[in-house]
């Protein structure tokens, strides 16, 4: 059974607001950059600023000297790849990171520290892979509609980034290893909304 309410469980949970100590609550459909990730249940609080904090715009530097054509499918494998290089750590010292910085259940910390240590899990991989390709989009290169969408199985809970350009969605997954269309993907993950149909 696949469960899409988690972020139903965190706006419950939070009073209903669509707004968390100044910025905009980062969910479906929703901008990545300049906005804050909240857990269904309470856990950090991920900021994403490629303004205010350097290393997600360090990191779209780095992205866009690996793309020689521009065109939608290379960014969109730059992205995949350049995210998957950053988290080498993976979750591993995730806890003594957060612990680190006295980081408290739905406390705010900045993306660019999971980024700078090489440290995090599916939510700030999909987060950071989203700011890039919104840093893309931003710049005029790619004109598709990013977004985090998170569900929950008997697996535990899982968060990614869809693309969706026209009626072709692309799903990019750099914690589980896929990018692609949506069909395949569905080999590995319940990536499918209600409204795809399939």
């Amino acid at each position: 059974m696949v469960d899409w309410n988690r972020t139903v469980i965190m706006e419950s949970r939070l009073g209903g607001i669509d707004r968390y100590q100044g910025r905009h609550i980062i969910h479906r459909d929703t901008p990545i950059d300049k906005g804050v990730y909240l857990g269904s249940h309470a856990r950090e609080a991920i900021v994403v600023d490629s303004e205010k904090y350097p290393a997600l715009k360090r990191l779209y530097q780095i992205a866009k000297s690996k793309v020689n054509d521009y065109t939608e499918e290379e960014i969109l494998r730059t992205v995949y790849e350049t995210t998957i290089e950053v988290f080498q750590n993976r979750g591993n010292g995730l806890e003594e990171l957060l612990d680190h910085y006295n980081i408290e259940d739905d406390q705010k910390i900045a993306l660019d520290v999971f980024i700078e240590y090489g440290i995090g899990v599916c939510r700030h991989m999909a987060l950071t892979a989203g700011a890039l390709l919104e840093l893309f989009k931003k710049d005029g290169y790619i004109d598709g509609k990013m977004s985090i969408d998170r569900n929950t199985t008997e697996l535990g809970g899982h968060a990614w980034i869809r693309y969706e350009k026209k009626d072709e969605v692309t799903i990019i997954d750099p914690a589980l290893g896929y990018i692609g269309n949506l069909k395949n993907g569905l080999k590995i993950w319940p990536y499918n909304r209600s409204e795809d149909g399939i």
